[in-house]
Order: C-alpha cells, then sequence, then structure tokens
C-alpha cells in the first residue's frame, strides 16, 4: 500500500518538476556555417534568439561552423557538459548523433533537416522542402520578364535535391514552357563560386533566381545585385539585406522546429521520432513582397495563394517526393 502511495504522489510530482526544470534548460545549437549567412544558419539563430524570448531563462549557447569531422565531438562535448537538448542544424549531424546518443541518456538530441530517430533520446524535425521550392518557383514564374529562371544549389544532398525539384514543378505550373536553368556550387561555402555560376546563369538570360545552401547564397545575392535582377531567398528572410534585389523569401520556419522541440522536452511530450513540418504547422512560408508588391498584379497574388491553399489541403498532385 506505502508503495502505491508513493508512485502515486511521484506521478503527480513529476510533471511540476519538468516545468521547473524548464527554466534552468541549458540548449546548445550547433551550426554547420556562420549566423551571418543570411539564410540556413540565420534561420536556426533566429529560432534560438525567439526561444530564448519565450522561455527567458534558457542557458544556450551556439557553436558556428562546425565541419562534418567535428559534428560527433561538437554534440558529444555538449552533452557532457551537462546541456539538456543539443540541436544538430543539418544533416550532417545525424549519423554523428546516432552513433552517440545512448551514450548520453539525460540529453536530447535534436536534428533539423533530417530524417532519424531512435529511443530513447534522438528525434529530427523535418521541413517540406519541395512545397517551399514549389512556392519559390511559381513566384519566379510569375516575376520573370525573359521566360528563363535559375537556382544555384549548393550540393546535390536530398533536402537540396527536394527544394531544386520544387522550384522547377512550381515554375512549370505557372507557365509549361518556362526555361528552369539549375547548377550546383559543390559547396556550402565557397561564396565565389556561386557568384561565378550566378552570372554566368543571368549573361545566358536567367532574369530571376534563387539560391538555397548557406554561404554560398552570398555569392548568388552578390551576383543578382550587380546585374540588377530579381532574387527568391530561401529560408531565412534577409529582405532587409537587398530589399530592391530580393522580392520574397520561401520561408523555413526553423524558429517553430526550435520552439516545438523546447517545448516539448519541458512538457515531457518529445518523442524519439520525425516531426515533419510543412505549411499546415507553419514548418514553411511566404515572406511579404515589400518592395516587389507593384510587381505583382491582384491575379498573379490570387495564382500563389490558391497554390498555398492547395498544398494545405493536400490538392496539388505534383509536388516533390518527401525523403
Amino acid at each position: 500500500m506505502l508503495r502505491s502511495i508513493m508512485v502515486a504522489m511521484c506521478l503527480l510530482v513529476m510533471p511540476v518538476l519538468s516545468h521547473a526544470q524548464a527554466d534552468k534548460l541549458k540548449v546548445a545549437l550547433v551550426l554547420p556555417g556562420s549566423v551571418t549567412d543570411g539564410t540556413f544558419n540565420s534561420a536556426a539563430a533566429e529560432g534560438i534568439k525567439k526561444a530564448q524570448e519565450k522561455y527567458p531563462n534558457l542557458q544556450v549557447s551556439i557553436r558556428e561552423n562546425t565541419q562534418v569531422a567535428e559534428a560527433q565531438e561538437a554534440l558529444s562535448a555538449y552533452a557532457r557538459d551537462g546541456y539538456d537538448i543539443v540541436i544538430g542544424h543539418g544533416f550532417q549531424f545525424a549519423d554523428p548523433a546516432k552513433r552517440i546518443h545512448k551514450r548520453f541518456p539525460d540529453t536530447w538530441f535534436i536534428i533539423n533537416t533530417a530524417k532519424v530517430a531512435e529511443a530513447p533520446n534522438l528525434a529530427s524535425f523535418d521541413n517540406r522542402w519541395g512545397d517551399a521550392g514549389y512556392i519559390a518557383g511559381a513566384v519566379a514564374a510569375l516575376l520573370t520578364e525573359s521566360g528563363k529562371i535559375g537556382n544555384i544549389p549548393a550540393i546535390p544532398v536530398p533536402v537540396i535535391q527536394e527544394y531544386d525539384e520544387g522550384f522547377k514543378r512550381g515554375a512549370a505550373r505557372i507557365n509549361p514552357d518556362i526555361e528552369v536553368v539549375s547548377a550546383f556550387v559543390g559547396s556550402f561555402s565557397d561564396i565565389a563560386k556561386a557568384k561565378e555560376i550566378t552570372t554566368s546563369m543571368i549573361d545566358s538570360g536567367a532574369d530571376v533566381v534563387s539560391a538555397i545552401g548557406n554561404e554560398n547564397v552570398v555569392g548568388t545575392l552578390q551576383a543578382a545585385k550587380e546585374k540588377g535582377v530579381v532574387m527568391i531567398g530561401t529560408a531565412f528572410d534577409s529582405a532587409a539585406l537587398a530589399p530592391d534585389t530580393i522580392a520574397t523569401t520561401a520561408l523555413i520556419n526553423f524558429d517553430v522546429n526550435i520552439d516545438m522541440a523546447i517545448g516539448k522536452v519541458i512538457e515531457g511530450t518529445i518523442e524519439p521520432k520525425n516531426y515533419l513540418l510543412g505549411l499546415n504547422e507553419n514548418g514553411i512560408g511566404l515572406a511579404p513582397y515589400r518592395n516587389f508588391e507593384d510587381k505583382l498584379s491582384a491575379e498573379d497574388k490570387a495564382k500563389i495563394k490558391e497554390i498555398m491553399d492547395g498544398i494545405r489541403a493536400g490538392t496539388i498532385d505534383d509536388l516533390p517526393e518527401i525523403r
């Protein structure tokens, strides 16, 4: 009888302890690039900033420019230091996390942009990148005057290929005859090469470009600004960097991923599974058109809304397959 009473008391106390501990949660964000890249890493940094505002007593550490060879030790070091949540921002952290997570049962390992999960403490939060690319391609097709648009992705890995394919399909939905060109940089960090590829693409007639990756996106933006063409951003709304160049951004709302992960850990509802976030979960979106409001007609904007409504309803049948 006494044992039953003690168990019942523990069950009553545990949720309270969980919320109390939430005020002291130590959260680490491990990034593959710089928080100033204006896209993938900037979006995650903004997400952790918003989490600190929502949960003001979080203790946060951010590690930038983590190479693949350093990933396992970077994750392990935070776990050894008693961090409650370690977020690896990118698919490249999935395998290292799988190798080590069971050694640190008191730490939750969260991987963004991957599909990986293992009991007891490894989960992933992924976004529908193909859907985001589809929306971006549709906007690009409505903005082009030359009938030729381009995408400059970093490297051919599934998440990036998913966006690239979505970009092509979204553009074709608007105009089946549009010319869409794509060229991989071969690097996440080679700004000069990205700029060179983008410049060549523009010189061949593309008047709207997009790019996906990390610092390579900076090179595409530089070329677009210098050549006076339009750019569709990805992941992070960085229109302030070039308000007359960036028409809008296909948002990947990593702040939602991060907030959901932290919230579920605090509530004690996190599970070792993959959480997939699309438009319905606010995991992706489209930034305002701002300086380009007048470049799109009411009919054009209605077409984009129709596409986004169709994605939400599941009625668009040519979206790229999810990894």
